[in-house]
């Protein structure tokens, strides 16, 4: 199986195979197994809209390359304001100032972020 979902329950292995044409359907059957495996006293809706299974792929988004100091934090979870901070004393990562506009280059917040891995040797 290329894609899929495998379910198991109450002794039986159920596989729901998520080709193409055939998704939709996967779908509904394995909510289903799990509705019927919940118990009882649920009341379950099942709503598949697109019942033939055509749906698209959901395209990747490009990688960008280079981002806004809100984008290294989203990503990488370093507050702009450090990042504003570090600018300000000449540390952190290497940044492009195109206009008013400060912008990070990946590969450079990515080298820095390796060039301060600390290694631990467990010892108190």
């Amino acid at each position: 199986m290329a894609n899929g979902v495998l379910f198991e329950a109450g002794g039986r292995r159920m596989v729901y195979e998520l080709g193409q044409g055939r998704r939709s359907q996967a779908v509904r059957e394995l909510l289903a197994a799990v509705a019927g495996e919940l118990g009882q006293g649920l009341d379950v809706r099942i709503d598949i809209r697109d019942p033939r299974g055509e749906e698209a792929p959901i395209p990747a988004l490009p990688v960008k390359r280079s981002l806004t100091p809100d984008d290294v934090e989203a990503e990488y979870g370093i507050p702009a304001r450090t990042l504003e901070d570090w600018r300000s004393a000449a540390k952190g990562p290497a940044y492009v100032k195109p206009g008013k506009r400060v912008l990070y280059l990946r590969e450079d917040v990515e080298a820095f972020l390796r060039a301060n891995v600390i290694v631990t040797t467990g010892r108190s």
